[in-house]
């Protein structure tokens, strides 16, 4: 009984070795798009960005801070945007794991939600 009528799904996106720290921006911007094309009405994302270090070390705190919420004000079905700094670039296997990882866990915190609110029914109908 999902009461919100809102499907939540985690997109991993790990920056490929190919992207220059110059051509990251528009690189995100791509692929924020595609998941924004792709997205249902009634679902949200959250973008787990997985950043290798040496982009980070070109950007600073402050414009990675207005990139990562210029793409939630943006596109209408990202809801967050969250950024994980690893030291090398990823490798296929690597970001499939985490993207079954991420699901599972907003799988959980969904189940955990649901429960929550049966009960809270439950309680509403006993008073």
């Amino acid at each position: 009984m999902n009461t919100m009528n809102v499907q939540f799904n985690v997109s991993v996106l790990a920056v490929p070795s190919f992207v220059h720290p110059d051509e990251f921006s528009k690189w995100l911007h791509q692929e924020t798009r595609a998941l924004q094309d792709l997205a249902d009405e009634h679902s949200l994302i959250i973008v787990r960005l997985y950043l290798p270090q040496r982009i980070k070390d070109v950007w600073s705190r402050k414009e990675l801070d207005a990139l990562l919420q210029g793409i939630t004000d943006k596109y209408p079905q990202i809801f967050r945007t969250e950024m994980v700094v690893i030291q090398d670039d990823l490798k296929l296997s690597e970001v499939e794991l985490l993207q079954s990882d991420a699901e599972k866990e907003i799988a959980a915190l969904m189940e955990s939600m649901e429960r929550y609110q049966e009960e809270m029914l439950a309680r509403s109908k006993l008073h």
